[in-house]
């Protein structure tokens, strides 16, 4: 397993605990002693049903080793026990709301193996997430770890209808009000799209979105009405995302981040509503795209700019709205720019003709409205 900086001094701990606990007293050398994975073929394999633990609840953790006849001791170790607390049998148990790893490790055949998993401490559980975090539904899935939904774009059910300006004209007119840009260009005899949104997401959610798109080339050009179809896996691109918000006091906060990996849609959404959601520009979306080779990072980065976003000298000179290349790298920040047109007139003429409808038909349809918010209310985990 994967061990990380933060928790060389708690595994450091269980080591310790190793020497002074352990039935067959181990020596200095022993412990120093290098023994390759494969000579041994002895892994220590953590595993747990939940990633969650509501405060003052339980879940049970196992740690196993491969490959030997009988397990060993297994000594544990939480790296913040005021999230959370870890006991000898590997029974955790919340404390209060954070995030928490905890350690396993053991020493076979004078080899010490060691491990980590990432456990989050909730106020309460809650169906709806645990559901999505588990399974995803129509997509969508959540994440404990910066508490936000996603979509899970290697296994979506959008993947089959492409994109195109029509659904950003039509969005207004079903909640959704959001900021994009978009650039286009042709590579490799194929006409892409890269556009990237930022926003609110109906009457509970805002977000972030960058999505890559393809069609095959076509001489007579591409304008902002083309039709474009989601990529084939071999057109993916690896990227990563932050989404910022600005707070009442003019703080900017870090909301999440999708972790750098392979997307041709990388979306996230917090429950919430913007104070203005036109422009959204109290949100700030920061990341790294990398491409296939040079000639496409250059037509990426040209078509950026021309979007209005300033090419920086360095990645520490970046500014808002800006871009740094750096080889294949695009690193991005995308705050004030926007293409979308102003959807005032869409809200009133909407409302006005919604009132219109809906009220002869009020009866029929409150208990949806009533269902409707007991889905907010699960959402928000306040059920």
């Amino acid at each position: 397993m994967k061990t990380t900086k933060k928790s060389v001094r708690f595994i450091a701990l269980v080591l310790v605990l190793i020497m002074v606990a352990s039935v067959s007293p181990l020596s200095a050398a022993a412990l120093n002693k290098s023994v390759p994975a494969e000579s041994t073929g002895h892994t220590l394999v953590m595993q747990s049903d939940h990633l969650t633990v509501a405060r003052k609840k339980t879940i049970q953790m196992t740690a196993t080793v491969t490959n030997v006849e009988e397990q060993p001791v297994i000594y544990w170790a939480s790296s913040d026990e005021s999230i959370a607390t870890v006991d000898h049998n590997g029974v955790v148990k919340g404390v209060s709301v954070g995030v928490v790893t905890i350690a396993a490790a053991t020493v076979v055949d004078g080899e010490v193996l060691s491990g980590e998993f990432t456990i989050n401490v909730v106020r309460q559980n809650n169906f709806l997430r645990n559901l999505l975090e588990d399974k995803q539904v129509l997509s969508y899935q959540y994440s404990y770890i910066d508490d936000y939904y996603y979509t899970n774009d290697k296994d979506a059910w959008q993947y089959n209808f492409g994109f195109g300006k029509i659904y950003d004209f039509v969005s207004p007119y079903i909640l959704l009000e959001y900021d994009y840009i978009r650039v286009f260009f042709t590579y490799e005899n194929k006409d892409w799209m890269l556009q990237m949104w930022k926003g609110q997401y109906g009457l509970v959610f805002y977000g972030g979105e960058v999505g890559i798109y393809t069609k095959e080339h076509s001489d007579k050009g591409i304008d902002e009405w083309t039709f474009f179809n989601c990529p084939a896996e071999e057109d993916w691109i690896n990227m990563e995302m932050t989404l910022w918000h600005e707070d009442i006091n003019g703080n900017w906060n870090r909301e999440f981040t999708r972790e750098y990996d392979k997307y041709w849609w990388c979306t996230g959404f917090k429950n919430g509503h913007l104070r203005q959601e036109e422009p959204a520009d109290e949100l700030r979306l920061t990341g790294r795209m990398t491409f296939k080779d040079a000639e496409m990072t250059k037509l990426v980065a040209d078509g950026l700019a021309e979007c209005g976003l300033a090419k920086a000298g360095s990645k520490n000179a970046m500014g808002v709205d800006s871009i740094y290349v750096d080889g294949n790298d695009i690193h991005f920040s995308w705050q004030n720019i926007s293409e979308a047109e102003s959807t005032m007139l869409i809200k009133v003429s909407t409302g006005i003709l919604g009132s219109l409808l809906v009220l002869p038909f009020a009866p029929m349809i409150l208990p949806f409205v009533g269902a409707y918010a007991v889905l907010v209310l699960l959402t928000s985990g306040i059920l």
